[in-house]
């Protein structure tokens, strides 16, 4: 291993070795060459040629030589600053990812930490990474979408599946606290650059209780058989999201936005869609107990085959003196945007 160390490191010192060279030379070889052109043109009578058979030919030829000589040699300078440059762009690169490597995986590494505060660094120094890289090239961006990936899984793998052997049912719980949940929604949606908003978000099957997070932008997640348990989301906009058979129970979506939004076999209870607007929402086979949909706007809303129980509160919407019946069947005719 040492001899093969050494090898490199010969072969990488005669490759600089050589560039040193070829820089420190081309000057040297650029007059050189010019002034051997300029001689065999001249024994060619290149002179006369250009400035006639006079006294002064020679002298303006010497003349023209020099000039362009001179444009010569301030073209190989540029050239020669422009490389160096390049390699130094090139080299400032290399330790910049490098650097930005180690930082990674130390960021990383407190993810697995049983410390909350430990925890919590590693998210945001994860994050920090990705706001850094987001604008940079190709390379830099990719740390983008591994980190928006980490951060989903993290949610996912520290949701516990606990059998009830009495209901014979599965129930889901966090293994980790609320604010570590949170931290990692409120990186991931709520930043001001939306660096994550192109890249699809699974989070499904995972649990967010007490979760308080409020003008957040969810575009393009799978929330499918996640639990919304405790939590408030105001004022925030949900796009084309995925939230089939749902769990969502005692959650605040007061003044949200929600757009094309798949709600099929959710079950939604003490529920709060006030002053909301839900446009192109599918509400199919939905059991709803207790929600409030208070002065909530409509379009292309269906809510075919839902079950309605107890009070649900349609006040101020055009739903208020209609039958649940009537609103389970007819909601998307008279939501229908003309």
């Amino acid at each position: 291993m040492e001899k093969k160390k050494k090898t490199f490191l010969f072969i990488d010192k005669s490759n600089n070795k050589n560039k040193r060279f070829n820089y420190k030379y081309l000057f040297l070889i650029t007059v050189l060459g010019f002034i051997l052109l300029a001689v065999t043109l001249f024994c060619f009578d290149m002179h006369t040629i250009m400035y006639g058979d006079s006294q002064s030919a020679v002298g303006q030829y010497i003349m023209s030589v020099v000039t362009v000589l001179g444009g010569a040699l301030v073209g190989v300078g540029l050239w020669i600053n422009n490389r160096r440059v390049l390699e130094q762009t090139r080299q400032n690169n290399i330790a910049e990812k490098a650097q930005i490597n180690t930082r990674f995986k130390d960021a990383a590494t407190l993810l697995g930490s049983e410390n909350v505060s430990s925890i919590l660094s590693g998210i945001y120094a994860l994050h920090q990474i990705a706001m850094e890289t987001s604008d940079g090239n190709d390379t830099q961006k990719g740390y983008v979408s591994v980190i928006h990936d980490i951060l989903c899984a993290f949610i996912r793998e520290n949701t516990d599946t606990i059998h009830d052997e009495v209901k014979g049912r599965d129930w889901r719980i966090n293994k980790k606290p609320p604010i570590v949940i949170q931290t990692i929604l409120k990186v991931l949606f709520t930043n001001e650059k939306q660096i994550y908003k192109e890249l699809i978000a699974d989070l499904s099957y995972c649990v967010f209780e007490y979760i308080n997070l409020e003008e957040a932008a969810f575009t393009g997640v799978d929330f499918s058989k996640t639990k919304f348990i405790k939590s408030t989301f105001k004022k925030s906009v949900f796009e084309s999201c995925f939230m089939e058979e749902a769990f969502i129970d005692e959650v605040d979506f007061s003044g949200c936005d929600f757009r094309k939004i798949v709600f099929d076999n959710s079950l939604i209870r003490k529920t709060t869609f006030e002053n909301a607007l839900l446009a192109d929402c599918d509400f199919w086979h939905t059991q709803q107990n207790s929600v409030s949909y208070k002065n909530a706007g409509f379009k292309n809303v269906d809510f075919k085959n839902s079950v309605f129980e107890n009070k649900m509160n349609f006040d101020e919407t055009p739903f208020k003196n209609l039958s649940h019946e009537q609103i389970i069947t007819d909601a998307l005719s008279l939501t229908k945007e003309k």
